[in-house]
């Protein structure tokens, strides 16, 4: 299989690449990154000249972020570019074949430490999603999108170690009792460009150990160790 990942030099992307090494795809990168490896394109989306547009894929998988305040910049970059990379490789996927988008809670709650364009851009990539499960779905093409809330990854590990605050405080708030990681996203990500996955498409997927389905007002509740009367 053939895979090609946006933003896989880093973050979740970079999971998600050794992930798919370690099962024996034959990984291609892209990003702004300059990376000696033969399978890496540098680009700077929206602007895709240096990727190559002849691979022949079976799954392509978007996990770059942009990094800025500009909201024109953020749209082009989160949003915009994902258009223009699907249409410029369209014509060569493979039989078995997959595009999964990773996108944010964002798109559907407000998380007041990201901006409103943040919010807008993550909420429109749960539309294309949509509109290419649909307008792909003859080819026989899925498109998924996944959703994390925060979660560990390599740049912000050290950060979140054992005894840090904001990480027991999302372990005592998640039903699973325990703060999700990169790797949990990237098994999702693994199944989803897989044959396991191959009727489901269409869908934004919540990846939060459950954490989604608690009422706000619960939550609150716990962290204020003020009860309902309600509860026994």
């Amino acid at each position: 299989m053939t895979t090609l990942i946006v933003g896989g030099t880093r973050g979740i992307g970079s999971v998600v690449k050794q992930m798919f090494l370690d099962r024996g795809d034959r990984v291609y990168t892209a990003s702004r990154s300059v990376d000696s490896e033969s399978n890496h394109f540098t680009i700077r989306l929206p602007d895709i000249s240096e990727l190559d547009k002849n691979i022949k894929l079976n799954y392509l998988v978007f996990t770059h972020r942009y990094r800025g305040t500009d909201w024109d910049d953020d749209f082009d970059v989160t949003v915009k570019s994902i258009d223009v990379v699907i249409n410029a490789l369209v014509d060569g996927f493979q039989s078995e074949a997959s595009i999964v988008i990773i996108g944010s809670n964002a798109g559907q709650f407000v998380v007041d430490e990201q901006s409103a364009s943040y919010h807008a851009t993550r909420a429109a990539l749960e539309g294309l999603v949509r509109y290419y499960a649909v307008k792909l779905g003859s080819l026989g093409i899925r498109c998924n999108c996944v959703l994390p809330n925060s979660v560990i990854k390599p740049e912000n590990k050290d950060f979140f170690s054992k005894d840090n605050e904001v990480r027991k405080m999302i372990n005592t708030i998640t039903p699973l009792g325990r703060m999700g990681s990169a790797e949990d996203v990237a098994k999702l990500v693994e199944f989803l460009c897989s044959p396991s996955s191959k009727y489901i498409t269409g869908q934004s997927i919540d990846i939060d150990g459950g954490l989604s389905v608690r009422g706000q007002e619960s939550i609150a509740r716990q962290l204020t160790e003020l009860k309902h009367p309600n509860l026994k």
